[in-house]
């Protein structure tokens, strides 16, 4: 899971302005409602992803992300071709 962790610091550090750790809001970490979209649309890969905007308005830091994030990402060890 930390391979994760990572992964979404370095993804999330593109859209922020400013220095942010779990604990950052995301208004302090300058990520903004289109910079959250834009971070989904990265994170989720599948192109038959459904990306639920509503849950934006519960997210309040840095970790909240996260853990939305997570949840659209593929799951660990699977492929395209593994639904045959």
């Amino acid at each position: 899971m930390s391979d994760t962790l990572l992964d979404l610091d370095a993804t999330i550090a593109r859209y922020a302005t400013f220095a942010f750790d779990d604990t950052t809001p995301l208004l302090d970490a300058g990520l903004e409602s289109l910079a959250l979209l834009r971070l989904a649309v990265d994170v989720a890969t599948d192109d038959d992803a459904e990306i639920d905007a509503t849950r934006l308005a519960d997210l309040k830091t840095v970790a909240d992300l996260k853990g939305w994030l997570a949840d659209l990402m593929p799951a660990a060890g699977t492929t395209e071709g593994d639904a045959r």
